[in-house]
């Protein structure tokens, strides 16, 4: 049942943010930005977005694509070294850098796009708005 497999995702999620010395879900929201009314849906077992799950991935040390793991019947998968170590103190950009199966200059165009917008840049000025 459906039910039963996010229930599973549920105790592995609040067993290794415990063991991560996160004692309530607060500090775990607060880590990965998720809310913590999300954080609670998961840790109750009820259906989360994508997006969310690979947020706590990153911060749980899972690779991506752990969580499907888990909701399938199979145990998490740990990030490689590498993979917890891309380079990026950012959770996203860690996690664009580790998705597997995207081509390094997809994964390069990405992360740039992701600082871009953070820093609040517009892009290039060919592609502003003409008259603005």
């Amino acid at each position: 049942m459906a039910g039963e497999d996010w229930r599973r995702l549920a105790d592995y999620v609040v067993a290794r943010r415990v063991e991560l010395g996160m004692r309530d879900r607060r500090a775990l929201a607060a880590a990965t930005g998720v809310t913590d009314r999300t954080l609670g849906k998961l840790e109750n077992g009820h259906r989360v977005s994508a997006s969310t799950l690979g947020l706590i991935e990153n911060r749980l040390g899972w690779a991506p694509g752990s969580c499907r793991r888990i909701l399938d019947g199979e145990e998490p998968s740990p990030a490689r070294a590498g993979q917890r170590e891309a380079g990026y103190d950012d959770p996203t950009l860690r996690h664009l850098a580790s998705t597997p199966g995207l081509p390094p200059d997809v994964v390069q165009g990405l992360i740039a796009l992701a600082r871009n917008w953070r820093q609040g840049d517009d892009g290039p000025t060919g592609l502003t708005q003409r008259g603005a």
